[in-house]
This record gives C-alpha cells, structure tokens and sequence, in this order.
C-alpha cells in the first residue's frame, strides 16, 4: 500500500484526484438542498477555504503524530462547527501508542479541557476519551505547567492514552477577553527531543491528501443537514433546555434558540445566571454552522461581559440594529439563525425564556434599571473587543 500511495504522488494521481474531489464540493454546494441566496453561497465558497486551510494544516503540516505540532483552529478565519468565540482551540495528531509531554506557563488562564478524540462528528467518529479539567493537575508558583500523555502511568501530571484516539484536543476558555491568558502549548512525543522530523515521503504526502479532502467533503456536507434538520425540528424563537452533545465534551451543556426575525424584531431572552465556572451566549450560522465575525461584532457575550439587571437575571437582546441595550448580540442582519448557549463546569443549567418583540419597544420590556448604550460607548466596545481578540491570537 505504501509503494501504491508513493507512485500516485509521483505521477500526479493522487494531486489530480484532490483537484478532482475539491471541484466537486464545489459543486456539490450548488444543489438544491443548499440555500441558493448570494450571503449564503457566497459563505459557502469562503467556508470551503476555511476548510482546506484548516485541514492541510492538521493532516499535512502537523500531521506526523511521531512529530506533532499543536494547530489553533476555530480562529475567525478557519470556523467550522459552531465555535464558541471565547475559546482558543488546539489540536495535535496523536498515535496512542506513543508518549508525549505537554508543557505551558498557565499563569493567567481561566480555564481548560484536555481530551483526546477518535475524530469529528462529522466523519462519524463521536469517540471523545479521557477528558480532564486543568484544575484536576498541578502547576508550580509561576504558573508552570506539565503534563505527559502515555499509555503506561506516569508520576506526575498524567493522562492515559485511549487506543482508538487519533487526536489530542486543548479547549482554552476566556472570558474575560482583556484580562483571561490563552497560552502558548508546546506537545513534544517522548524520545523525539531536539530531533528535527525527516522529509515528508510521497507516500505520507498522498496519504495526507486523502485525509485532508475528506474531511471537506464530509465537512462542507454535514452541517447544512444539520441545522437544517435542527431548525426543522424546533420551534423559533423557543429556547430549548441546556444538555450534553454526543461528541462534544462531558464538562459542556449547549442550549439553543433558533431565531426567526423580521428586521424591525428583536429576540429578547431572559435567563437566571447559571451557577457555573463559564458561560456564555454566541450565534451561529445557518447552513455553515459558523459564528460570525466575531472579532467585529457584538456576535458573543460571556458571563464576565454581560449586564446584570437589579432582580439578579441576565436579559440578552438579538437584533438586527443595535437597539441600545448593553446586552445586544449583533444578528449581522441575519433574519434566521442560532443562538446559542453554553454552560461549562456547570452545577445548574437553566432554561432561558424567550419571546419576540420590536426593537423600537424593546425598553417597554426590560427593568427600569436595565441601562443604555449610545453609539459612542458601543464603538469603544467594539474596537476594545477587536484588539483583545487580535492580541489574543497573535
């Protein structure tokens, strides 16, 4: 096998077949069962790119599990999913029989899952193993921090490989965006210190191909289905009740709202504050289960953000136009789409309420003491917003 994956790299095969294969996802978004407006095709081509960055860096640049690299990935710029704007996403390729140390310096950082997965919900492959909180290990005075990943216990910070996992995945929360760390992790296979990799072969390179248009194939395919069957089987503008996601981490309970808005409306939830480590409310996209330019828009707002009223509730505000209110989440004029909520180490999980009403009334529905926003003070917002988010990723 290895012999035939080398000589279709060398004759041009196995490049023409991933040319092929990404013409026809493609083409495959322009059937009838993808939306035909210009925002929504024209965010699916862009999605494609987003896909193709994501997976040629994790299945070709980083994709030797014997020398892994840590690939951020959920940034603006590669969504997928539904990403939660206030994480920092890692990700290595992992073989489970090998050992591997992990290190950062940790000072500063809200919080952080450690699991490992056997691959995405997408591809079918919902294994998610071995899943740890950062506060279950220890770290020095300064905030270092050391953890090896081995099948065979280790003294120390220590998480046993799972046989069938193929990846190693770091969920970094923040949120407080000017204040919470997102530090830089190392991941290093035991052995391998110091050792530079040798050349990609062709046969590793025809191989990583493969892995790289599948994953967009199946990638580019799935969510449209997805929320679309999620949209079809709710009601708009009804909160659902927070839970667990097969595929997505024990520690996380996702709730969700799918709107349905004309653009002088507004969806006003109310919500008691989840007694909860995090939490957060963000939108996502139909069709490409994206999270909109968050860097920009008020598309997002976590517990550490939000306004309290005087009765102790949270009362967020999605709307087209900006209504005024300090808790508003930009719909980026979207007149459908999914506002969710995530509840994360989590000892209760309330049920937000929902209800429509005009932006132009939406004070007549909101305390006294609920406050206001002018232009001015939302720009300062924003502009702080963009910079933390940059500085965070830069």
């Amino acid at each position: 096998m290895a012999d035939r994956d080398a000589d279709r790299l060398m004759s041009g095969e196995a490049w023409r077949e991933f040319c092929d294969r990404l013409k026809a996802a493609g083409d495959r978004i322009l059937e009838p069962d993808f939306p035909d407006d210009g925002r929504t095709r024209t965010e699916g081509f862009r999605a494609l790119l987003r896909l193709l960055s994501y997976s040629t860096r994790l299945e070709v640049e980083a994709g030797d599990p014997l020398f892994p690299d840590f690939v951020r990935y959920e940034e603006p710029h590669t969504q997928w999913g539904g990403p939660n704007p206030d994480n920092t996403y890692l990700r290595a390729r992992i073989d489970p029989t090998q050992s591997y140390r992990i290190w950062a310096n940790v000072a500063g950082m809200h919080g952080a899952i450690f699991c490992q997965h056997e691959g995405d919900m997408q591809l079918e492959q919902y294994g998610v193993y071995h899943e740890c909180d950062m506060e279950d290990f220890e770290t020095d005075a300064a905030g270092h921090f050391e953890l090896v990943l081995s099948p065979q216990e280790h003294e120390g910070n220590w998480i046993p490989t799972h046989p069938k996992a193929r990846l190693f995945t770091i969920r970094i929360y923040l949120s407080d965006w000017q204040n919470h760390s997102a530090p830089t992790f190392h991941i290093e296979r035991v052995g391998a210190e110091g050792v530079a990799p040798p050349p990609v072969t062709p046969g590793q390179l025809a191989c990583g191909l493969e892995r790289v248009i599948h994953w967009v194939e199946k990638s580019s395919v799935f969510w449209n289905g997805y929320v679309q069957k999620s949209f079809a089987a709710a009601t708009p503008n009804v909160a659902g009740e927070v839970r667990s996601t097969p595929g997505g981490a024990d520690n996380i309970a996702y709730g969700s709202c799918f709107w349905d808005l004309a653009d002088d409306e507004a969806l006003l939830l109310t919500c008691e504050v989840p007694v909860a480590r995090y939490w957060n409310f963000t939108i996502h996209t139909m069709t490409w289960l994206e999270s909109g330019d968050f860097p920009r828009r008020q598309t997002s707002l976590t517990g550490d953000q939000v306004t309290l009223d005087g009765d102790g509730l949270v009362r967020i505000v999605l709307s087209k136009e900006d209504p005024g209110v300090p808790n508003w989440i930009d719909s980026e004029g979207r007149p459908q789409g999914l506002l969710a909520y995530r509840w994360v180490w989590a000892k209760t999980m309330p049920t937000p309420t929902a209800r429509v009403v005009k932006v132009a009334d939406v004070f007549e529905h909101l305390p006294a003491d609920h406050g206001k926003i002018g232009e001015a003070e939302r720009c300062r917002q924003l502009s702080a917003r963009r910079e933390a988010l940059w500085n965070r990723y830069g």
